[in-house]
C-alpha cells in the first residue's frame, strides 16, 4: 500500500463523504430525482478508487473480480433508490436491486474462497452463527421480517452474513490486510443491510437510520475498493 494510494484514497473518500451529505440532505427534502443522481456520483467515488487501484497494481483476477463486485453494488445502489422515485413499484426495485448486490456478493466469496486461499473453515462457522443470530435478534426489534418480504430478506441477509464470515474466517488464516479490510466490508455490510431493513420496513423508523445505514454501507465499500490495492 503506497502513500499515493493513502491520498488518492483520502480525496476519494472527502468526495464521497460530500456527496452522501448531499444525497442524505435531497432525501430528507424528498428530492428523491435529485437524491438518486447524487448518490450515484458517490458510488462512483468508491468505485473510482477501486479502478485507481485496480490500474496501479498488477492484474490479477482477484481484483478484477472484487472490481466487478463493486461495479454490481453501485448498479444495485441506483436500482433500490428508484423506489422512492417510483413508489408504485417500490418492492420491484428494492428486489431488483437486492439481485445485483447477491450476485455482487458471491463474486467477493467466489474470490476470497478460491482465489485468496480459503478461509478458516471453523471460525466462519462460529462467525456465521454468531452474526446470524445478531441479526436475528435485531429483526426480533424491529420486526422488518414480519412482512410480504421475509423470506425475501432473510435469504439475502444469510448471504451477505455469509459473506462477512468468510472474510473473517480469511484474515483469521492469512492475517493480511487486505483480508482485513475484505473482512471489515463484510461487517459493515451486515450492518447497513440490517440497519437498512429496519428502516425501510421496520417499526418506528427514524431517519437517522438512513444516516446510519449509508456511513455503513459506504465504508464497506471503500474497505472492499482499499483492499485491491492490497492484494
Amino acid at each position: 500500500m503506497t502513500l499515493q494510494t493513502f491520498i488518492f484514497g483520502g480525496i476519494f473518500i472527502i468526495a464521497g463523504a460530500l456527496f452522501v451529505s448531499l444525497f442524505l440532505k435531497s432525501f430528507y427534502d424528498k428530492k428523491f430525482v435529485k437524491a438518486l443522481l447524487i448518490k450515484g456520483l458517490g458510488s462512483l467515488c468508491f468505485f473510482g478508487f477501486a479502478l485507481f487501484n485496480f490500474f496501479s497494481g498488477e492484474f490479477s483476477f482477484a481484483r478484477l473480480t472484487i472490481l466487478i463486485g463493486l461495479g454490481l453494488g453501485v448498479i444495485g445502489d441506483e436500482v433500490i433508490a428508484l423506489c422512492q422515485v417510483y413508489p408504485n413499484h417500490d418492492k420491484e426495485h428494492f428486489l431488483g436491486g437486492g439481485v445485483f448486490f447477491v450476485v455482487g456478493h458471491i463474486f467477493y466469496m467466489g474470490t476470497m474462497i478460491f482465489l485468496l486461499g480459503g478461509p478458516n473453515w471453523i471460525a466462519l462457522v462460529i462467525a456465521f452463527v454468531l452474526l446470524l443470530a445478531l441479526s436475528f435478534f435485531y429483526e426480533s426489534k424491529k420486526k422488518f421480517f414480519a412482512n410480504e418480504l421475509g423470506g425475501s430478506l432473510k435469504l439475502y441477509i444469510s448471504i451477505v452474513i455469509f459473506f462477512a464470515s468468510v472474510g473473517i474466517g480469511l484474515f483469521l488464516k492469512h492475517g493480511t490486510a487486505w483480508a482485513a479490510l475484505l473482512a471489515l466490508g463484510g461487517i459493515l455490510f451486515t450492518v447497513s443491510d440490517n440497519i437498512l431493513f429496519a428502516f425501510k420496513l421496520g417499526k418506528g423508523a427514524k431517519f437517522k437510520q438512513n444516516i446510519e445505514l449509508h456511513v455503513a454501507y459506504y465504508l464497506a465499500q471503500f474497505a472492499i475498493a482499499w483492499s485491491i490495492s492490497c492484494i
